[in-house]
């Protein structure tokens, strides 16, 4: 069985999911009277750290090197900056 791997959208949506649940069970504990609840409101939120260190998806790059649609930004292939000899100075018109 291999690892489980997530992107990020799915890391956050699973992550708030089981916030959620951990809040639901507090106010059901409230609603009912009973700290039964409580003793399972805590749960949910041992998995956020397993959720959150689960290795992220590599978008694969097409073979010209044009970064998927939907591929984050960050993901795409670094562009070369600008060193030109002129510096902070402005280009004259």
């Amino acid at each position: 069985m291999g690892a489980v791997t997530l992107n990020r959208t799915g890391k956050l949506v699973l992550t708030v999911a089981l916030f959620v649940v951990a809040v639901v069970l507090v106010f059901v504990a409230s609603a009912v009277n009973t700290t039964a609840p409580l003793f399972v409101a805590w749960l949910p939120l041992l998995a956020v750290p397993w959720v959150l260190t689960r290795p992220e998806r590599r978008a694969e790059l097409e073979p010209n090197g044009v970064r998927r649609a939907g591929q984050a930004a960050s993901e795409a292939p670094a562009e070369t900056a600008d060193t030109s000899a002129s510096g902070d100075a402005e280009p004259e018109p």
